[in-house]
């Protein structure tokens, strides 16, 4: 009966044995994630070791310029189609390209191939407007613009080009768009190319002059302390060290009403198409129709329209505050009871989920204390029923640690790669990819080191095990019956 009972004890540490590695293995994590995550340190050296604050202003001239914040349709002409569609042409498309096609087209996910092109066309045909590239055709836009416009768009790219697009017979070249968007901006139009929202000045911007004004109105050292300002007060935010988050503009206001306000009007003038009399004119009167116009003027007006431009500019950064509230602390009475599983507003909640991560080294500690209970009879078998999960959770925690970034690879190539809307440059995703590589780095290295300890610890014990004999049972001495007398 004691061996039976000895077995099923037996078995029961097993099973808590093997508990213990499982929430070893997860405390390992939650506690490395609660530590590093939740930290602010994590992010600030991602971005300070990915060089983003100096190429942050390369990365936002990229996305700016754009081929789909200039041109939407450019990469998609047919989600331009779907966008909107009447009921007819939605279920045309739908029917031909079938549903999964049609919605990943239309959300703009990826782009149609050619044979999705072909089976799209007659429902483009027989419901669909004929749209250009820039959602327009210019022959519908010349003629319906005013007679100054035109002049002004004549006297811009010429009698022939614009004899050309004013009958329809091809759609404007790049350079043409920079050239009329002064033109149709004066009649308050987008124009060509509009659309993405911008006034026409900042339009007629290439990469590199996106580049060079955000350089100066912030430039990487200013754009760091901001940053790292704003990260660490979300992050005591979480914490539940503060109720408020901003972000500081006064770096930013300085510089527009100094010296780097002057360089950003001048940057803005010589990035302009050069102007003509009848804009010099509507500038000088300040008659726009409400738009603003700007163009590179002649030399000696040049420092008159830099002084009256600064003027304004410093006329905006009196009125800019010292700090933007991005989270504003809660009024009384407005906190929200919420709905989830802790029965609590979202911020609550994390503080929840935080605490049960500081607390989950706890569980496997019980767990291998139960280990003892049932299994632990000498000092031999402390060490082997110790220093054996201990070794298992320690090598299985080791190999999560080595292959998170081959793993994190694989599983960018397989399912976000793919989900990449099409008009993001591959060089923003590239150095998304390099800041989540960068981080999941620094948590696999804490994890790597943690896994070693306990790898090393537990072989330590197992070993030790092995050099400690169980003392045997001294033979108890048969006693010889005594004579009869």
């Amino acid at each position: 009966m004691r061996k039976f009972f000895t077995v099923i004890a037996g078995f029961i540490a097993t099973l808590f044995a093997i508990l213990f590695v499982i929430t070893t293995i997860l405390a390992l994590l939650l506690t490395t994630v609660n530590r590093q995550m939740l930290n602010a340190n994590l992010f600030k050296n991602a971005l300070a070791e990915q060089n983003i604050y100096e190429r942050l202003p390369e990365i936002v001239g990229v996305a700016l310029t754009s081929s789909f914040l200039s041109d939407p349709c450019a990469q998609n002409q047919l989600a331009c189609n779907i966008e909107g569609a009447s009921p007819e042409l939605h279920a045309c498309l739908t029917n031909a390209l079938g549903p999964v096609a049609f919605q990943a087209i239309g959300s703009g996910q990826r782009s149609p191939t050619d044979s999705e092109l072909q089976l799209a066309q007659p429902c483009l045909d027989q419901y669909g407007s004929q749209q250009t590239g820039n959602g327009f055709l210019p022959g519908e836009t010349l003629p319906n613009a005013s007679p100054d416009v035109q002049a002004c768009v004549k006297q811009a790219i010429g009698e022939q080009a614009y004899n050309e697009l004013f009958s329809n017979q091809r759609l404007p070249t790049e350079t043409e768009n920079q050239l009329m968007s002064p033109c149709f901006a004066q009649s308050g139009t987008d124009g060509p190319g509009g659309g993405s929202g911008m006034p026409s000045f900042m339009q007629n911007l290439a990469a590199a002059d996106w580049q060079t004004i955000l350089t100066i109105l912030l430039p990487p050292d200013d754009l760091q302390t901001m940053t790292e300002s704003t990260l660490d007060q979300m992050f005591a935010y979480l914490n539940g060290e503060t109720d408020t988050v901003t972000v500081p503009l006064d770096k930013l206001k300085e510089r527009l009403a100094g010296p780097a306000g002057t360089d950003l009007i001048i940057q803005l003038i010589n990035s302009q198409p050069p102007c003509t009399m009848q804009l010099l004119v509507q500038m000088a009167s300040g008659t726009s129709n409400g738009g603003m116009i700007l163009c590179k003027p002649p030399e000696f007006v040049l420092p008159i329209m830099v002084s009256l431009l600064q003027e304004l500019l410093n006329t905006a950064a009196t009125k800019l505050p010292d700090q933007a509230t991005i989270i504003k602390p809660p009024s009384p009475g407005t906190l929200p009871s919420g709905t989830g599983p802790f029965g609590a507003d979202p911020i609550t909640t994390i503080r929840t989920v935080r605490l049960i991560m500081r607390l989950s080294p706890l569980l496997p500690l019980a767990f291998l204390l139960l280990v003892t209970l049932f299994a632990v009879r000498s000092p031999k078998s402390w060490l082997r029923w110790w220093g054996i999960p201990i070794f298992v959770s320690g090598t299985i925690a080791l190999g999560l640690g080595i292959s998170a970034l081959p793993v994190l690879n694989t599983a960018w190539t397989m399912f976000i790669v793919p989900r990449i809307p099409p008009f993001i440059p591959p060089d923003i995703a590239g150095i998304g990819l390099e800041l989540v590589r960068s981080i999941v780095h620094t948590i696999t290295e804490v994890i790597v080191l943690q896994a070693i300890i306990l790898l090393a610890v537990g072989l330590a014990a197992w070993i030790g095990s092995s050099f400690i004999k169980t003392k045997d049972k001294p033979d108890v001495p048969v006693s010889q019956p005594t004579p009869a007398p």
